[in-house]
């Protein structure tokens, strides 16, 4: 309040002790005004609700109800007859500034998941995107030699997560093959400091107090030995950075590159590389430690589970709608409508389970009616009624992910 925004994170844990502070001031002033009424109550406009209103829809109830113990002090020190009606009305304006205080910072974290999911997805959009122009560039360079592109190659590094293999090493020889990176650590970030992706207890700290690492971190960005900003009192030929969401999450330190290869385009190349190769990663992970799921592919799977958890976390509502029939053709028909009618976020699967066609649809921060529309849109454009064929389907909230797979699994009529 007082303080300024950065600063009020850092000394959060001392707010009791400035709305002491302020009420002590307050009554201070009003004490000098009014001697029989330092809270200066009795006069038509009311100040004290006012410093009260900024104290709790700043810190919320917490605090408000700290401030009104304070005044409750200050009236049965002050006041020659304690002055009920008008704490009361205090009393009771707290409380609702506090429940506006709860239900406005409820809603800015909705809205803070909502938005970091978005910023997630276009980053790794952006990063499958740039992965692959990367990947054909290489096909039409090395076709002849390395008839495989990265994209490809970071896939088959799935197979080698799956036998718990050392895939981080898999990696640093792809990055070899690809962009003739002949020496490089690969490090993780944990604050602040570097550690190697295989020091999982990060007890032995890596390129500290290196020039290079610190201007890396601090603009997020490639830095290399030519770069101006450098001094050339460095171990590395380059540091890369790894950034989503402005947060660093790896780097990739190069000891040794031939110096044709070693240019900014494949230094950014390598950070997009990447960055794709640690988002499939945490899809591994996520996908890897969940019960195997009925309805979906592992893309799918993945965004399920991260909505899962924004439902969790924050109370932020997905849809997920399942359709089933034992028509192929018209389960095929369905799918193949619903894939050209996607709206930017919604995400759609199909396959067989126990010769029964089900197609699973998700709708990201959308409730059921929202879904409704969309399937009532999707029956209308193919000109039938669900009531007419044999198509069975159901609309699930995200917090009932368990039901709805096993809906999935549940015979049709």
């Amino acid at each position: 309040m007082i303080l300024t925004h950065n600063l009020r994170f850092e000394i959060k844990k001392y707010a009791l002790l400035e709305t002491a502070i302020l009420i002590a001031v307050f009554a201070l002033i009003g004490y000098f005004i009014n001697e029989r009424d330092p809270l200066l109550i009795i006069y038509e406009f009311s100040y004290i609700i006012v410093l009260l209103s900024i104290i709790t829809l700043f810190h919320g109830i917490q605090n408000g109800l700290f401030a009104i113990f304070l005044i409750a002090l200050v009236m049965k020190g002050f006041y020659n007859e304690f002055p009920l009606e008008s704490f009361l009305k205090i009393f009771v304006l707290v409380l609702i500034f506090g429940e506006f205080h709860y239900y406005w910072n409820r809603q800015l974290l909705h809205n803070k998941s909502k938005n970091d999911y978005l910023s997630k997805k276009l980053d790794e959009l952006s990063n499958a995107f740039y992965t692959l122009k990367i990947s054909h560039d290489q096909l039409e360079k090395n076709y002849v030699f390395k008839p495989m592109s990265v994209r490809n190659s970071i896939r088959q590094l799935k197979d080698a997560y799956v036998d718990n293999a050392d895939y981080y090493q898999n990696f640093l020889i792809l990055l070899q093959k690809s962009f003739n990176v002949s020496e490089a650590e690969f490090c993780s970030l944990y604050k602040g400091k570097l550690y190697c992706m295989q020091d999982k207890e990060h007890k032995d700290e890596i390129g500290h107090g290196d020039p290079m690492i610190q201007l890396a971190l601090q603009k997020k960005t490639p830095i290399y030995v030519s770069s101006d900003e450098v001094e050339n009192n460095s171990n590395y030929l380059a540091v890369v950075p790894v950034v989503s969401q402005s947060h660093v999450q790896s780097v990739l330190l190069i000891k040794e590159m031939p110096f044709m290869s070693f240019n900014k385009d494949n230094l950014i190349s390598i950070s997009i590389i990447i960055s794709y190769f640690l988002d499939e990663l945490s899809k591994w992970e996520l996908i890897e430690a969940s019960t195997k799921n009925p309805l979906v592919d592992d893309d799918f799977n993945f965004e399920l589970l991260r909505l899962k958890k924004i439902d969790d976390d924050f109370d932020v509502n997905s849809t997920i709608l399942v359709l089933k029939s034992k028509d192929k053709l018209l389960a095929h028909l369905i799918f193949e409508k619903i894939k050209d009618n996607l709206r930017s976020l919604d995400m759609a699967t199909s396959h067989c389970v126990d010769e029964v066609e089900v197609i699973g649809m998700l709708f990201p921060f959308a409730d059921k009616a929202s879904a409704q529309g969309f399937l009532v849109r999707l029956l209308k454009l193919l000109d039938f009624n669900a009531e007419d064929v044999d198509l069975e389907y159901s609309f699930f909230d995200i917090g009932e992910l368990e039901v709805a797979k096993e809906y999935a699994l549940v015979q049709t009529k």
